[in-house]
């Protein structure tokens, strides 16, 4: 076990085969390589990637897909040879989040995001050439835009649903009108 003395969680106690390593660091940290992932409650979406070199640093964690389904991370294999990963479903992505005073605020740097390869623990901070990716996207908009597309979505699905049932209401109410038609032609 390994003891680190953080300012966060205080004295924490680390199995070695907790520990992740990025042997390049973390932009403006790259002499800080040993780190641990820490759940930030049960339920949270977010992780806290502490430091074991310096009980100070630690930067909060998001999965990237949970506020935008669409990011994608295309990185040439020289640039993730290191992590060793065996196919793409080895590799987790997460993203720094900034997390102000102010939640609306919020940002994630879609501009760097960490890989791990949690099978032998390797990890590694990418620079994505993607003009789309910013370092400071704010969650909280991206968010809502979600929440618009999916209430406008599920609101199209309603309306096409509605429209079939109209049309199926139409035909039963013709076809039987045409039987109640055929019925009294033959009464005649």
């Amino acid at each position: 076990m390994i003891q680190v003395k953080t300012t966060r969680f205080g004295d924490i106690e680390v199995r070695k085969s907790d520990v992740i390593e990025l042997p390049s660091g973390l932009i403006g940290f790259p002499e800080l390589t040993t780190y641990v992932l820490l759940d930030h409650d049960k339920e949270s979406p977010f992780k806290w990637l502490q430091s074991l070199q310096d009980g100070g640093i630690a930067f909060v964690l998001i999965n990237p897909l949970l506020f935008n389904p669409d990011y994608t991370v295309e990185v040439s294999e020289m640039e993730v040879g290191d992590l060793k990963l065996g196919s793409e479903d080895d590799a987790v992505i997460s993203v720094i989040v900034t997390m102000p005073s102010n939640p609306q605020n919020m940002t994630a740097n879609l501009k760097a995001p960490l890989v791990f390869n949690l099978k032998n623990r390797l990890g590694k901070q990418l620079i994505l050439n993607n003009p789309a990716y910013s370092t400071r996207h704010n969650v909280m908009e991206e968010l809502k835009k979600r929440a618009a597309e999916i209430d406008a979505s599920q609101a199209q699905q309603v309306i096409d649903s509605a429209k079939i049932e109209a049309a199926n209401t139409l035909k039963e109410a013709v076809g039987s009108s045409t039987a109640s038609k055929s019925k009294s032609t033959k009464k005649r």
